[in-house]
């Protein structure tokens, strides 16, 4: 059978089931059921089944009039039906009754309603409506009155080769409104179900039916009406009275259709519908027109009557509202979220930073930079110094995110964790897994300049430097590799390997301040093998001495150097500024010593043996004891001790709350953590710089034992000198004295 063959068929038995209900039973104080716009599977199908509407996918605007052609009798409506999310649904309409009785509207039947349909699950939905009627009877009798219905809607097929097929039941006035019979006068007055000298609008049950298939070209939507359900015999009539209406809709193109209606009234209807689709204002345009004439099936002298319908739709569909959601939710939340949490830790705000990656990972564990978030979370738990936390969430980070690329970053910190900690043999333990699971990576050159550097201080010196020899310009580490590189080689006597190291430091543009530190110290280096070479080049040493800056953490070393320099040079008067303004400016430098030793020189030179005695004895006596004596370091390691364990509880605290979301409970367990964490990391940071002021005091141990011996013999000869009474010292001590470094 074609097509066309189908759908004669269809309009023929649709026509013959009309004619067998053409004449509608009897029912005392039916209320209209609106076909001509109250249609199920349309944005004003609340009107018949209040869960149709969950079928609505965007935002809908619908307008309709009906009228007869002398336009005495007319009916307008405007309808809303707003859906969000994907479950819920709000729709409100106003349809206006009336009949124009001496050019006036002086009976009318307004209904206000508004209602609500939610999804149960995909295919399924209720529905919920409540009508306000608004009633009056020639200015005579004014009323108000209530009703509310209920329905089902079920969606057992929707597909694009069988079709849509949607199926509803519902209750038409579950609550029915009560319409009064008494003149009230010319003010409204609230008509309540059950009120003296009143009859209820019947409730009916509503059998619907819409399908759509055949390519989206044929709709056909059924309705059979059980009128007056229970049924009041004081009012007459019997009840139960069954009305049909069919609709069934050809389109000739997706913009054109044309139209067969048969209403629960018996009138045949012809119509025609046209739409147009992502217009620039409307995403969906459609107007509908139908037509009929009141006399066909019995003579109610109206005449033609006719309606016209118009639908719109506007904004984003339910999909498009839910996938933005989801977008914001999984993609702008967390990276909104994410950027926050990067303020903070560029803030150094290491705790509340640590919090915030913690909550972008629970959060959104879908998120793309989730597994950068753990690896800031573990780096600012790592720059408190928590290393039993910031270890625990690499740890973590490697199982649960298998395949990200920081994987290898994750390792890397693990391993510069046991090397700050100073556990040299599991750090290369570490170093060797990287080698072998991420030569090819980024992490290899930043795990050689660890490894190197702890060669370095077990005094494998040619090891560190083959190691390091590897971070190349441009890596982030390649100042300080070629740092330590020129350090070794000097400890290895290899001074043009060194010179060339730090001449690398010097000539390579710097990005950033630790940089340019790192050349001011280069250059300082470079100026001691200059100065101590077999072939002294004091004035190019000064001249790289002279080019450190003030505020650099080697200008004290810098003017130390040139004051050495210029008493090289046999120039006392240029030497001691330098000393002198060490003495005035750096009180707690560790070369402060050295500075008055460079003094005491200065003014033995000068024959001012007075001040040289002065200034010798204070170098003496500074450089007595380490700068670091062990009994402060005892006493030191006593006090870390005694709040290690306290530390250790203050970071499982802090890694625990970060893992929570901020919920209020949360927020005030971790502002209760606050106080003990500030004096926890207070002692930890206090014992960190103690343990730097004695590697600095160790590595300044051998330069305090010369300045010691140097200050001494200098002042043995000046009290000589003194002795004398004026005399010449003896010409061995002299030569000894010009010997001196």
């Amino acid at each position: 059978m074609t097509r066309i063959s189908f759908i004669k068929s269809t309009a023929l038995g649709l026509c013959l089931v009309s004619t067998l209900f053409a004449t509608p039973s009897y029912s005392p104080h039916k209320y209209q059921q609106n076909d001509w716009f109250g249609e199920f599977g349309g944005n004003s199908s609340m009107y018949v089944n209040p869960a149709g509407i969950a079928e609505t996918d965007q935002l809908e605007l619908g307008l309709g009039f009906f009228s007869t052609i002398s336009g005495e009798a007319s009916q307008e409506y405007v309808t809303v039906t707003v859906p969000f999310d994907y479950n819920h649904t709000i729709g409100v309409s106003f349809f206006e009754n009336g009949a124009s009785i001496d050019g006036g509207y002086s009976y009318v039947e307004n209904a206000y309603m508004i209602g609500y349909a939610y999804r149960l699950m995909h295919c399924l939905a209720v529905g919920l409506d409540v009508s306000i009627l608004q009633i009056n009877q020639f200015d005579k009798n004014k009323q108000l009155t209530m009703g509310a219905d209920v329905g089902i809607s079920w969606n057992p097929l929707s597909s694009s080769k069988y079709g849509h097929l949607q199926i509803g039941v519902a209750l038409q006035n579950a609550l029915q409104p009560a319409v009064s019979t008494d003149a009230e006068g010319s003010s409204y007055s609230f008509v309540f179900m059950g009120a003296k000298n009143s009859y209820n609008v019947p409730n009916n049950l509503n059998f619907s039916l819409f399908y759509r298939g055949l390519d989206q070209l044929l709709e056909f939507k059924a309705e059979l009406a059980v009128i007056d359900v229970m049924h009041d015999d004081d009012e007459g009539g019997e009840g139960m009275n069954l009305e049909t209406s069919f609709t069934f809709t050809y389109f000739l193109s997706p913009h054109l259709g044309v139209r067969l209606r048969f209403t629960k009234e018996g009138y045949p209807v012809a119509g025609a519908t046209v739409n147009v689709k992502d217009v620039s204002f409307f995403r969906y345009l459609a107007l509908d027109l139908e037509m009929s004439h009141d006399d066909i099936v019995e003579k109610k002298n109206r005449g033609f009557i006719w309606a016209v319908k118009l639908t719109s739709r506007f904004g984003d569909t339910r999909e498009e509202s839910i996938g933005e959601e989801r977008y914001r939710r999984l993609k702008i939340e967390p990276e909104n979220d994410y950027r926050a949490a990067m303020r903070l830790y560029l803030n150094r705000q290491f705790l509340e930073a640590a919090y915030a990656f913690g909550k972008v990972q629970t959060k959104y564990p879908a998120f793309h930079l989730v597994d950068q978030a753990a690896f800031y979370k573990a780096k600012s738990f790592e720059n408190m110094r928590m290393h039993k936390a910031a270890k625990f969430v690499y740890e973590d980070a490697i199982k649960r995110y298998p395949q990200s690329d920081q994987r290898a970053k994750y390792y890397f910190q693990l391993m510069n964790i046991d090397y700050k900690e100073g556990k040299y043999g599991e750090a290369m333990v570490k170093y060797q897994g990287i080698a072998q699971k991420f030569g090819e990576s980024d992490v290899k050159a930043d795990a050689d300049y660890v490894a190197g550097q702890i060669k370095f201080e077990q005094g494998l010196y040619q090891e560190a430097v083959d190691l390091l020899a590897a971070i190349l310009p441009g890596n982030a580490n390649y100042f300080y590799a070629r740092y330590t590189m020129g350090i070794a080689y000097s400890r290895m006597s290899k001074w043009q390997e060194s010179e060339n190291c730090f001449r690398d430091i010097i000539d390579q543009p710097a990005s950033n301040q630790s940089e340019l530190d790192l050349q001011d110290a280069a250059k300082v280096k470079l100026g001691h093998i200059y100065f101590s070479g077999e072939k002294p080049n004091i004035a190019q040493a000064a001249g790289l001495y002279g080019q450190v800056k003030a505020g650099s953490p080697v200008y004290d070393e810098a003017m130390l150097a040139l004051g050495w320099s210029f008493i090289k040079v046999n120039k006392p008067d240029e030497a001691i500024k330098y000393a002198q303004w060490i003495i005035a400016n750096l009180p707690q430098s560790f070369l402060i010593s050295e500075a008055y030793l460079v003094e005491g020189y200065c003014y033995f030179m000068k024959k001012d043996y007075n001040n040289a005695e002065t200034s010798l004895s204070k170098a003496e006596k500074l450089t007595e004891q380490p700068v670091v004596t062990m009994a402060s370091r005892d006493s030191a390691r006593k006090v870390y001790d005694g709040m290690s364990e306290e530390f250790e509880d203050v970071q499982k605290q802090a890694l625990d709350l970060a893992r929570q979301l901020p919920t209020p409970r949360v927020e005030k367990k971790r502002d209760a953590l606050r106080p003990t964490f500030d004096k926890a990391n207070e002692q930890i940071e206090s014992y960190a710089n103690f343990m730097q002021k004695s590697i600095q005091s160790d590595r300044f141990e051998s330069n305090r034992k010369r300045v010691l011996e140097d200050a001494g013999f200098t002042l043995a000869t000046v009290k000589t000198k003194k002795a004398q009474s004026g005399g010449s010292a003896p010409a061995q001590e002299l030569q000894e004295l010009d010997d001196l470094e």
